[in-house]
Order: C-alpha cells, then sequence, then structure tokens
C-alpha cells in the first residue's frame, strides 16, 4: 500500500476488514463503508491521488479493496466481478453502464449515476462498464467480496463484442472519451 502515514484510508482499511469477518459481511461491510464514506466526503477533497487511477489498498481470500479516482471524461470496458461489490463514493461522482444478463454479447446498457457522497452495490452476475462524465477526478473505495486479482473474470472487446479473459493491462488501456453529459 503506498498510502502516507496519518492518512484516513489506513483506518477505512482495518475497519472493513474487521467488518469482514462479521457472520454478514455484505451487511457489515456496506455499514460500515458507508459511515466511511460521508466521513471522507465531508472532508471535501480526494485522500489519495496518484497518476494511476487504481490503488490496491488490500487482497486476501475474501476480501480486496482499492481506492479508485477516476480520471473525468473517460469511460473503462465492459468487464465482470464473479463477486458482490461495493462502491463507496466520497467525492465526484461515477456512472455505471450495466449490461443485462449477459453469456458472450452485450446489448444495451442501463445507466446508473451515482454522485457522492453514496454506497452503490453491484451483484456478483453484474457486467457493467464505470465512467466519470464529471469535470474533476471522482474519488471511491471500491470493496469486493473475494480475491479479485486472482479471480477468472471477463472483459469485453467493444469491437468484437465479445468476452474474452480479464487482464487488468487490457482494463486499464481500454479506456476511452466519454461525452460530458
Amino acid at each position: 500500500m503506498a498510502i502516507p502515514v496519518g492518512s484516513p484510508l489506513y483506518a477505512v482499511v482495518d475497519d472493513i476488514v474487521n467488518a469482514a469477518g462479521s457472520p454478514d459481511p455484505l451487511a457489515r461491510i456496506r455499514a460500515v463503508l458507508g459511515d466511511h464514506t460521508n466521513r471522507l466526503h465531508a472532508l471535501g477533497l480526494l485522500v489519495h491521488e496518484e497518476e494511476d487511477d487504481e490503488v490496491l489498498l488490500h487482497a486476501s481470500q475474501n476480501l480486496t479493496i482499492y481506492h479508485i479516482t477516476l480520471s473525468p471524461g473517460l469511460q473503462y470496458p465492459p468487464h465482470n466481478h464473479l463477486m458482490d461489490a461495493l462502491i463507496g463514493i466520497y467525492r465526484g461522482g461515477e456512472t455505471n453502464f450495466i449490461y443485462p444478463d449477459a453469456a458472450s454479447q452485450l446489448d444495451a446498457p442501463q445507466r446508473r449515476d451515482s454522485t457522492a457522497p453514496t454506497v452503490v452495490h453491484l451483484p456478483p452476475h453484474t457486467v457493467h462498464s464505470v465512467a466519470n462524465t464529471g469535470s474533476a477526478r471522482s474519488g471511491a473505495l471500491h470493496v469486493y467480496l473475494g480475491h479479485l486479482p486472482a479471480t477468472h473474470r471477463q472483459l469485453w472487446d467493444l469491437q468484437s463484442n465479445q468476452a474474452e479473459p480479464f487482464d487488468n493491462d487490457r482494463y486499464l488501456a481500454g479506456s476511452q472519451p466519454i461525452e460530458q453529459s
């Protein structure tokens, strides 16, 4: 974790890791993430920023946590997680394009705009692409109830409209400009 000493993200990660050990981890993590999302939102700034949009904060067998700062005007390619995902948006907003259940090809997505402070739940079967349609970098914590980096999941190629094995380098390189709304 490349986070400076004293960052509020240390407490966030500790609290989410502890919540993951509860009898109902999804509900407990959602509550803890909601509290921290509101606290971080009240600060009025990004709590951490790097050149990369995503910073891995924690990865274990039952939990993965990223700090995400989406660059404005970019949309990332459709993909799935194959596990529950909770997104605590504390600055700006994220737009998710949710695709109908897809075996291999994608149909037209449903657009869902979310503005800070909020927590969004994406069930395991969700195929989505994420974008920042705003004018400034957004800030969010993306929490996955599983070991996301080790999960064999899919990424959709928009030109062929076919699912391919997920590759993080291709995912990041596949970001495209999106029209501002």
